[in-house]
């Protein structure tokens, strides 16, 4: 029994990451913003809103909800006239894309989650931003680096590879991910 027990604690720390709410707060100020930074944007987004999905586990459920009230507490009124829709996706209950994702936000799973998610998202042509550095290795798009300054980082190939184009203002701000 000891055994057992063991394991599921050892199974239940090991995806049980929580992350810092101050960064939570800089990435809903800046993954509405970066988003805006895409060309022909007015193309994609339905019904003038904005739809940023979030992925989650059950033990980032208080992150998800952080972050949620985060965006909507800096863009009570939407961003550049477009309001801001968020949905939740847990990824045991993942099974495509939603089509009018605008963003997908990864917050921390398995590598079988992020890799499944992150592909399916881009056929729908959303932009992946990661909770984790971490993860721009399995695809995603943006994440965030904070150091001395705090800047978006761009993997460009997982960019091309999406065939989304961003604004080149994008890059003169951020940092390019090198695998």
């Amino acid at each position: 029994m000891k055994v057992i027990i063991s394991i599921f604690l050892f199974y239940s720390f090991l995806f049980s990451k929580t992350i810092d709410n101050s960064l939570l707060d800089i990435h809903a100020t800046i993954m509405p913003k970066v988003l805006l930074l895409e060309h022909n944007i007015e193309d994609k987004i339905i019904n003038n809103k904005i739809n940023i999905t979030i992925a989650y586990e059950k033990n980032s459920y208080k992150d998800m909800k952080f972050l949620k009230k985060a965006i909507e507490s800096k863009y009570p009124n939407g961003i550049s006239g477009y309001e801001i829709e968020i949905d939740f996706i847990n990824y045991d209950a993942f099974t495509k894309c939603k089509e009018t994702t605008n963003i997908l936000y990864i917050f921390p799973s398995s590598q079988k989650n992020i890799n499944n998610i992150i592909n399916e998202y881009r056929k729908c042509d959303a932009v992946t931003f990661a909770s984790e550095k971490e993860y721009l290795e399995n695809g995603a798009m943006i994440s965030i680096d904070v150091g001395k300054k705090v800047k978006p980082i761009v993997n460009l190939k997982a960019v091309k590879r999406s065939g989304i184009s961003f604004k080149p203002v994008l890059l003169s701000i951020s940092k390019v991910y090198k695998k």
